[in-house]
């Protein structure tokens, strides 16, 4: 709008002065060697617009003459670096669809038309590794350290390049050189991190952690539960070493990270039973009970003083447990167990049947089922099997990413290799009932471990270094309803028992006692 107000001005501005020139025409007189010109001002004025119209035409063409090649070199390069991007674009959208013929035709097409600029090694060292040629990618990565702008790309090319063959050292020394360079890169801090987990090394995966929060790559929340699990994992290889002050020490600073993880409270215990503080032990399972209240803490509970004591003292210890926060599933499940065990069949049943509908599992209904079979009501024992049948499983120490169920809690999952992912929940039902739910090696083979004499023996300590994530056991194609965890037997997460009666009984028929052997 403005350049057509502007445009309007100009011909008005125009016409007011040819209108002007023509209302006063007069004349003009040029004399020079011996010519003699005669002509008014408009004539004058006319020819001389001309004159200069046609000069900038010839310097225009003078100048296209001098400067035309040049120009035409600029365009022609301009137009071949173009379609350089475009290849590169092309092969980019090459390598994530995952096709290296195309990738490797269109880097070599952007290498050629960039002039081997450090972009197309780039493309050229992605390729290269989509094609299996570690040798080329590792070329090309390297030439990317001759430039200042892609250094740090090639660096982290190659510490990438290092992880994928298994070399966590040559991982870690570009991830160091990345941080000599620029302090608080995030690849580099995460590089170290994850390799120094794969090898077992909590004190230096720690360091990363804390540098990692230091410059604000972690939140806070997520930073304290990946150091308790840190803390964890230290106090068992400390415990390991007879540094059982130590390694105390990291128990308590993981309970306080992290005070609703029953892990850090299990790991708290059995550094003290390690270290010979039974009484010790059994403060710290009373004072964490609330807050992470789990099987194998009141197993160890109940079992402190000694596996001489008879079930009905057992029984006590429980309430007595059970106490400091009676509403809980687990209070009321404990209470139910060991009742059971002591033959207190109505406390066990009324225990079991308090625990809300959506706290119940597997164990709360075969409580209610042998208590029911053993004061000889058969009608309620067959309904709850069936309810037991029908229930959700029991909880036990879960991989979120991967499924696996472990024997105890892991910091790394020894089946995917992923983080603080291990969790005591309960599987998904759709996962138990299908199958698909991976064991972990350490899972070991289906049935009830028989109990251990001494508490501590439950305390496996930490290895120096993590199995390597490719050992994944044969076992994980095995059905996941073989490998429900059952709190109540002796280990973190052992294999489940069969919640059907005995297969050497016939089956109750509903108010009816069964056959005489």
């Amino acid at each position: 709008m403005i350049r057509v107000v502007l445009l309007v001005l100009v011909i008005i501005v125009l016409s007011l002065a040819g209108a002007w020139v023509a209302d006063h025409p007069g004349t003009l007189t040029l004399d020079w060697l011996g010519w003699r010109i005669d002509t008014t001002v408009a004539v004058a004025l006319a020819v001389t617009l001309l004159a200069l119209v046609a000069l900038a035409l010839v310097w225009r063409l003078v100048a296209s003459v001098v400067t035309g090649p040049r120009s035409y070199m600029r365009r022609r390069a301009e137009r071949r670096r173009q379609r350089g991007l475009k290849a590169m674009t092309q092969g980019l959208a090459a390598v994530a669809a995952g096709d290296a013929r195309d990738a490797r035709r269109m880097s070599a097409r952007a290498e050629r038309l960039l002039d081997a600029q450090p972009l197309a090694d780039m493309l050229a060292a992605q390729s290269a590794q989509l094609a299996e040629d570690p040798t080329e990618a590792t070329r090309r990565w390297t030439r990317m350290l001759e430039h200042e702008e892609t250094a740090e790309l090639g660096l982290r090319g190659l510490a990438a390049l290092a992880r994928r063959q298994g070399d966590g050292t040559a991982a870690v020394a570009r991830a160091r050189d990345a941080l000599a360079k620029r302090p608080g890169t995030r690849w580099a801090l995460e590089t170290v991190f994850e390799v120094k987990l794969d090898e077992g090394d909590w004190a230096e995966a720690e360091a990363a952690l804390t540098a990692l929060e230091r410059h604000k790559h972690l939140d806070r929340e997520q930073s304290r539960r990946r150091q308790a699990a840190l803390e964890i994992e230290r106090a068992r290889a400390e415990s390991a070493a007879g540094a059982h002050d130590d390694a105390m020490n990291r128990a308590r600073a993981a309970i306080r990270l992290a005070p609703e993880r029953p892990e850090a409270a299990i790991t708290q215990v059995e550094v003290a039973i390690a270290a010979g503080k039974l009484p010790n032990a059994r403060k710290m399972i009373e004072q964490n009970w609330a807050a992470a209240a789990h099987p194998q803490l009141g197993r160890l509970y109940v079992d402190l003083l000694g596996t001489e004591s008879n079930a009905t003292d057992r029984a006590k210890r429980a309430r007595d447990l059970a106490q400091i926060a009676p509403n809980l599933p687990e209070s009321r499940l404990l209470v139910a167990e060991t009742a059971l065990d002591a033959g207190i069949l109505g406390v066990a049943r009324d225990a079991a049947n308090k625990i809300a509908v959506a706290d119940r599992d597997t164990r709360a209904e075969r409580v209610a089922a042998r208590a029911a079979e053993a004061e000889g009501d058969w009608q309620s024992a067959a309904q709850a099997w069936q309810r037991a049948a029908d229930a959700r499983p029991a909880p036990g120490w879960l991989c979120s990413s991967c499924g696996t169920m472990h024997r105890r809690w892991e910091a790394v999952c020894d089946h995917c290799g992923s983080f603080d992912t291990v969790a005591w929940r309960h599987p998904a039902a759709a996962a138990v009932a299908t199958g698909r739910a991976p064991v972990s090696a350490a899972a070991g083979t289906t049935g009830h471990p028989a109990p251990s004499s001494n508490p501590a023996s439950s305390s496996r300590p930490a290895s120096s270094s993590r199995p390597a994530s490719s050992s994944r056991p044969a076992s994980s194609s095995r059905p996941a309803s073989s490998s429900r965890p059952d709190p109540s037997s002796g280990a973190e997460a052992p294999a489940p028992t069969d919640i059907r009666p005995p297969l050497d009984a016939a089956a109750p028929t509903p108010g009816r006692p069964p056959a005489a052997a």
